[in-house]
């Protein structure tokens, strides 16, 4: 058996971590053992979301010091002894440019395959020129030492790698049955939160950070209900802003038909109880909550800080972040409540877990 150590913050309910979650509950755990280094605190203190699941799948979570800014060359130490320690024959790092820290330490601890994949086409944290200038090095840093270049979109190589740089690109599947349209559900959501049946539901899913821009969706539901008063926001996610927004809310004219709901495992039944999906991002990769609700035949609006490579269904589409312009779309005439059958376009067929499973094995196994 191959040993597999993955590299990612933490292991609780993200884009990266959904990916990470979606390959393991797939994969032939016969062909290869996992590991997975975390140096994020989980978000209740106590233990990742993913933390029990993970045990069942027989995959080992292994805690590092987070020393990346202060000290970078004890974070690649701790991957070099973990890696020699272990017996790790791949390293396959989440972490974007800071993936160019543990590369080199993986090789040094004797890992034959170098894997460096990224989820991201944007990070505020290298705003600035000197850290900028940063990133610009851990780029030339990454380049030399990955032997494998994965992202989950192409805007996402060209963000981490360069432009003119060589990638693959491994689509962010899911189980797309499971997605499928759900009547009960529906019906189960809307009797549980009071909605009418004949009500309009908005729904976003994100984590509660600036990037995410809830704020703006606020906004956006504020006006809206100004015209449509039988709607509904339903916000999930967990973040840093939480307390924010529960009193931007607070302080709605709506704030009765706005939901802000915790992360969540039953999420699907959301999408089936909704009637549009928002997502106004400041930017985003390829989004998994895109792909989830486009799988559930949602009409969705995105930002146009979203890739276009994020579009499968006809009816998905970009708009630039100004409110009356999402209001404008959302009120035009449509059949939004009739939903689309993903099944009918070949596009949504890359965005099968099974494929993004069988490509990962391929590389796993090249020589």
């Amino acid at each position: 058996m191959k040993k597999i150590l993955y590299v990612i913050g933490k292991m609780d309910r993200g884009g990266a971590e959904t990916f990470l979650m979606n390959i393991l509950r797939n994969i032939n755990h016969k062909k290869y053992q996992f590991v997975i280094a975390t140096f994020e605190d989980p978000k209740d203190g106590k233990k990742y979301v993913y933390a029990d699941e993970l045990k069942k799948l027989g995959v080992k979570i292994v805690r590092l010091r987070d020393t990346r800014m202060k000290k970078p060359w004890d974070f690649t130490k701790q991957i070099e002894n973990m890696v020699h320690d272990k017996k790790i024959d791949i390293v396959h790092s989440q972490i974007d440019f800071m993936s160019a820290l543990v590369l080199p330490g993986a090789k040094h601890g004797g890992a034959t395959k170098l894997i460096a994949h990224s989820h991201n086409t944007y990070n505020s944290k290298f705003d600035s020129p000197i850290r900028n200038l940063a990133s610009k090095i851990l780029r030339k840093r990454l380049l030399k030492y990955a032997t494998v270049r994965l992202a989950c979109g192409n805007e996402a190589g060209k963000y981490l790698y360069g432009p003119h740089r060589k990638f693959e690109v491994i689509p962010n599947g899911i189980n797309t049955d499971k997605f499928k349209y759900d009547a009960a559900a529906r019906n189960r959501i809307r009797k549980q939160f009071k909605i009418p049946d004949n009500a309009t539901v908005l729904l976003n899913v994100g984590r509660l950070e600036k990037q995410k821009n809830q704020s703006f969706l606020l906004d956006i539901y504020e006006e809206y209900a100004e015209e449509n008063p039988n709607s509904y926001l339903i916000i999930v996610g967990n973040g840093s802003l939480k307390d924010a927004l529960e009193k931007k809310i607070a302080k709605s004219a709506f704030a009765e038909k706005i939901f802000l709901l915790e992360a969540r495992s039953d999420i699907r039944d959301y999408y089936m109880a909704s009637d549009y999906f928002l997502l106004p991002s400041l930017y985003e990769g390829v989004p998994f909550v895109g792909i989830e609700a486009q799988a559930s035949g949602l009409k969705c609006l995105f930002s146009d800080g979203t890739p276009g490579e994020t579009k499968i269904l006809p009816t998905t589409e970009f708009l630039p972040l100004t409110v009356d312009e999402w209001v404008k779309r959302i009120n035009t005439p449509n059949d939004a409540k009739q939903r689309i059958d993903f099944n009918n376009f070949d596009a949504m067929k890359k965005y099968n877990i099974k494929e993004a499973v069988k490509k990962l094995e391929e590389i796993y196994d090249a020589n």
